[in-house]
């Protein structure tokens, strides 16, 4: 929320998609519409939009039903922990139990039969910027090594560290040629 929070506040004007109900008290902006069904349905007159989607909605399902109605495509941010990305990727584990049952009765959960690693590789194989939110907690080997990962995943995205709550960020070493640090 906290990256999210940076991003409007930056856009200056936005409508805001999202699919839990917690994230919608969380944000303070009147425009935040929440989604119950697979994916959100835009209005047509919308500028700005960002979505915070479910935990385990397929990121491509969402991009798809955002240009719905002669949209332009968006721009897709993956935000990962720099520090749990790299625990959770060496996870062999399911979901745990209680995880996958929810999604069972979620529309929104399109990914709640994968493992962390596969949802994660999913996450970042869609964006087309992915912020590294809480890199200080990550040491530089551990940083260099999730960056090499991610550019094998996705070469084209651009990588932007953030630190702590959503500050300031920074790109990468390796971000996507013609980005500014703000990913754009």
């Amino acid at each position: 929320l906290a990256v999210a929070r940076a991003l409007l506040k930056e856009l200056r004007s936005a409508t805001v998609l999202v699919g839990d109900p917690a994230a919608k008290q969380a944000l303070s902006t009147k425009e935040v519409i929440e989604y119950n069904g697979e994916t959100p349905k835009l209005p047509h007159d919308l500028g700005n939009v960002v979505v915070l989607a479910h935990d385990l909605a397929q990121p491509s399902r969402i991009a798809a039903a955002t240009t719905s109605g002669g949209r332009a495509a968006p721009k897709l941010l993956c935000v990962i922990d720099a520090r749990s990305f790299l625990d959770e990727w060496e996870s062999v584990d399911a979901l745990p139990e209680k995880v996958r049952e929810a999604g069972k009765k979620d529309l929104r959960a399109h990914l709640s039969d994968k493992k962390p690693c596969e949802i994660l590789a999913e996450c970042v194989e869609s964006a087309d910027v992915i912020a590294l939110s809480h890199s200080e907690a990550a040491d530089a080997d551990e940083l260099e090594m999730l960056e090499a990962m991610l550019r094998e995943l996705n070469p084209c995205a651009a990588v932007v560290r953030r630190s702590g709550a959503g500050g300031g960020g920074r790109a990468a070493e390796g971000s996507t040629a013609g980005e500014d640090a703000e990913g754009r």
